[in-house]
This record gives structure tokens, C-alpha cells and sequence, in this order.
């Protein structure tokens, strides 16, 4: 009989101590996975930066580089329906001490001269028309845009004169130059 009670008293013994045990066990909290999805249209745009596309701003240094002109490659994807224009201006460089400036020579895109639409200051990039039914049908445009900076006398792109020290020379007044870019998307 002493067995018998020997083994009861070790049964009781292991459920006690596990009974113990879960309060001295910390039950961590409950993860979460989220699962998303979109429906609907999208559109957008933006500078390819390290890799990743469509990214909002973009920084080129050393702009004023005549071997290797600024350039940036630009882009946009849609399944979006509708009439879409993809406009860019190009503002000269600006000296910071709000007087000077550089003018911009001309652009191109893809390596190839391109002018702004006639009797406008902008440059159309892409022009979307889609027609397609929601989602069914991604369009998509991206190429490579160079800004060009004036180093000689003449028309800028725009066709305006450009004057004795509006160009890159070694009588560029010293200081910061910067120009904007700005690509705005139109919509019908």
C-alpha cells in the first residue's frame, strides 16, 4: 500500500508544481498580421532615386558640371481612367544673393532636345490617354531628363536673350545657384 501512496503523493506533487508553474509563466500578447489590399484607381509619379521610383524630390549637386549636365530620370504609373498630362517648368538658377542667375541652355529628354508646347513655359512629358476598364490595364512612362545650363551668350530654352553674365564663364558671380524643377500632372 505504501507504493500505492507514494505514487499518488508524486502525481499530486508534478500537478501541484504545474499549477504553480503558469503563475510564474509570463503569457506574452497576442501578435497581429494585417492583410491589405487596395481597389481602386491609383496614379503616380516621381523621381527614380537609388532605385526606388516615384519618390516626391530629388537633390543633383554639382550642377553646374559641363562634362556631365544635371539629369534625372522621372516617371509615373497609372490604371487610373482619364486624360493625363504630366507638365514640367524649368526655373534658371538662382544665385542666393537674389540677384544673379544662370540661365538654362536646354533641355532634353532621352538625350534628345525637346522644346516647351508653343506659345507655353512648360514641357509636356508624358500625355496618357486611358480609356481602359479600372485595374485592368497598368500605363506607365519613365525617361531620362537633362537640364542643360547656359555657357555662352544667346537664346535660353525659353528663346529669351541670355545676357553677358547669365551663363556659366570664369566671370560667374561666386555664391549658391539653384534651380527648380517643378512636374505637375493636369487631369480631364
Amino acid at each position: 500500500m505504501n507504493k500505492k501512496l507514494i505514487v499518488l503523493a508524486m502525481v499530486l506533487l508534478l500537478a501541484a508544481g504545474g499549477l504553480f508553474a503558469t503563475y510564474f509563466v509570463t503569457v506574452p500578447p497576442d501578435v497581429t498580421a494585417l492583410l491589405k489590399a487596395n481597389v481602386g484607381e491609383y496614379l503616380e509619379h516621381g523621381f527614380t532615386v537609388n532605385s526606388v521610383k516615384y519618390q516626391s524630390s530629388t537633390t543633383i549637386l554639382d550642377a553646374f558640371d559641363t562634362a556631365n549636365p544635371p539629369q534625372f530620370v522621372y516617371g509615373y504609373r497609372t490604371n487610373a481612367q482619364g486624360n493625363f498630362e504630366f507638365r514640367m517648368t524649368v526655373g534658371d538658377f538662382l544665385n542666393t544673393n537674389g540677384v544673379n542667375k544662370v540661365r538654362i541652355a536646354s533641355v532634353e529628354k532621352g538625350g534628345t532636345p525637346i522644346s516647351p508646347v508653343s506659345g507655353q513655359t512648360y514641357y509636356l512629358l508624358f500625355s496618357e490617354a486611358n480609356a481602359s476598364s479600372l485595374g485592368t490595364v497598368q500605363h506607365s512612362g519613365e525617361d531620362t531628363f537633362t537640364i542643360i545650363p547656359a555657357t555662352s551668350t544667346g537664346s535660353d530654352h525659353l528663346g529669351a536673350s541670355i545676357g553677358p553674365l547669365e551663363y556659366i564663364s570664369e566671370n560667374t558671380v561666386a555664391g549658391s545657384y539653384t534651380a527648380t524643377i517643378t512636374i505637375g500632372i493636369s487631369a480631364s
